[in-house]
């Protein structure tokens, strides 16, 4: 059996999994023969395990299988080296505890030798040494004391210094040794050839230790007097694989391989009386394991990602798109390294530009604020999943929103924040109570006025939301007596709505009178 040595050179994740690509190079002489590739992780789906070998004309290939393989100690050597690492730090912190005892005893002399001011005074009245020598000693104790306050400064930030790495690299390796058990796969492949050759070997395999979401900038701004909202598409890819993904080739793909090829079909569906309760042993019944996936054929990744970049990159790299019909892939110019942290980490797909249509919508009752509102057709040939978006009005940060699932040609409707060149303030201007001593019943008249004013240098459409309060009893009456201007839409659950058009430095109010009609006795809860 040939050991092979490989490198895993590329990755196409999808939402909740991932298919990684390792490859590597073995010469092997003619005949059979069987090469293993080691210390593969134990979360490879078995089913999913595929080769392709190249090289030679000579070489057939007749089958690869996965082995279980258990070690005693840890086979990573990322983790052997993190733990040379570790001791080399350990190391460095026991070689500075070392010099800032000796700082620590050095300084403990000079105090000592400082303090013989007897000795210094008897000296100088035999005339043993004159004044000028006994400053010049006190000169040169005081400048090495403070160089020993210096290298102790210095020590201490270099002990810090390698405390934070050690707790950095001891941190790094509990995180490795948990995502990497003992037990493992190695790839089993078997070959024939009637030729010595040299062979590169790719083998695939899919985990579901990784995954990517998307991550929106929205970005409002004008260009020539029409609002422009800049996209920029980026992705949060995650891994836990246990194998670094050192400067592979990334592609990010849209689609839900589905797990299983058997259609779900129907089973009866019984109905019965209440059956006599007796006691029973219940059986736990497992599911039948997944027997295949079903992933759209990709042509060979050795020819779709590994071709030539050009020699000038731009600052900014984009995504290439590449559409199936049914999902939509982003495959990364730039080779990326991911590490098996589990951290999210950003990579850019691409930035483009749409032209939303923008109105304004209020719903003063609730906050005396108007927000911008975008209605959008994504124009791009890009496929907008759901996912968390940041809201930019220039480079002014507004806050957050969920962008849902669109589609090239779709729609969507997103809020861009408020807009401060609108003022609205809603009043309470009218409330009357009559109460009809014949009848028996009450009636309660409120009054409200909605002051706008616009700010803006063009019109501007704006929605306004209101409403009456909707009565649960079929005592209590709610009759809309007056609006100015009438609402646009009053619907069944008594909210108003106005379509409205303001031009600029327009003032306008909108008001509207509204009675409730019940029995004297009767207490109403939740009027103003």
């Amino acid at each position: 059996m040939t050991e092979m040595i490989t490198k895993i050179v590329a990755a196409t994740v999808y939402p909740e999994w991932v298919r990684l690509t390792r490859r590597g190079t073995v010469k092997l002489e003619d005949g059979t023969h069987t090469v293993e590739i080691t210390e593969l992780p134990i979360s490879i789906k078995p089913e999913s395990l595929s080769a392709i070998v190249y090289g030679s004309a000579s070489a057939r290939l007749l089958g690869v299988h996965l082995k279980r393989v258990y070690y005693t100690d840890q086979p990573s050597a990322n983790i052997r080296e993190l733990e040379e690492r570790i001791e080399q730090t350990q190391d460095e912190i026991t070689r500075l505890d070392t010099n800032a005892e000796l700082i620590k005893q050095n300084s403990t002399v000079l105090d000592n030798l400082a303090g013989q001011v007897a000795t210094y005074a008897t000296a100088l009245a035999a005339g043993e040494i004159t004044i000028e020598d006994q400053l010049k000693l006190f000169t040169r104790l005081r400048q090495q004391s403070e160089k020993l306050g210096q290298e102790a400064l210095q020590i201490h930030a270099d002990q810090r210094k390698a405390s934070r790495l050690l707790d950095k690299l001891t941190s790094e390796l509990e995180q490795i040794q948990n995502t990497l058990p003992r037990e493992r796969y190695s790839a089993i492949i078997d070959l024939e050839l009637t030729d010595a050759s040299e062979l590169t070997i790719e083998i695939s395999y899919i985990t579901f230790e990784a995954g990517w979401k998307p991550v929106y900038d929205l970005r409002l701004f004008e260009k020539d007097g029409k609002p422009i909202l800049e996209v920029d598409y980026l992705a949060d890819v995650t891994q836990g694989t246990g194998e670094t993904w050192e400067s592979i080739s990334l592609t990010l793909s849209t689609a839900h391989p589905a797990l299983s090829s058997t259609l779900p079909v129907l089973e009866p569906w019984y109905i019965h009386p209440p059956e006599p309760i007796y006691p029973v042993t219940r059986l736990s019944v497992s599911s039948q394991p997944i027997s295949s996936f079903d992933i759209s054929p990709q042509k060979p990744l050795s020819a779709a990602l590994h071709e030539e970049l050009p020699s000038e990159v731009a600052k900014e790299e984009t995504a290439t798109l590449h559409s199936t019909g049914v999902s939509v892939s982003y495959i990364v110019q730039s080779a990326v390294t991911i590490q098996p942290s589990g951290d999210p980490h950003k990579v850019n797909i691409t930035r483009f530009f749409l032209e939303p249509r923008l109105d304004y919508v209020s719903t003063p009752k609730l906050a005396q604020f108007v927000f911008r509102r975008a209605k959008i057709e994504n124009t791009s040939p890009y496929t907008l999943l759901e996912g968390l978006a940041n809201i930019l009005f220039i480079d002014e940060y507004v806050g957050t929103t969920q962008l849902a699932l669109t589609v090239p040609g779709g729609e969507m409707e997103i809020y861009l924040g408020s807009e401060n060149r609108i003022k609205v303030e809603r009043e309470l201007k009218r409330r009357e109570i009559d109460k009809r001593a014949l009848t028996g019943r009450r009636s309660q008249v409120f009054g409200y006025a909605i002051n706008l004013e616009s700010r803006m240098p063009n019109q501007v459409n704006l929605t306004l939301y209101d409403q009456l309060p909707v009565p649960r009893n079929e005592d209590i009456r709610v009759r809309l007596d007056l609006s100015d201007p009438k609402p646009t839409s009053h619907t069944e659950l008594n909210q108003l709505i106005w379509e409205l058009s303001l031009e600029p430095k327009e003032k306008c109010t909108v008001r509207f009178d509204f009675s409730v009609d019940s029995p004297q006795s009767m207490k109403i809860i939740g009027l103003p």
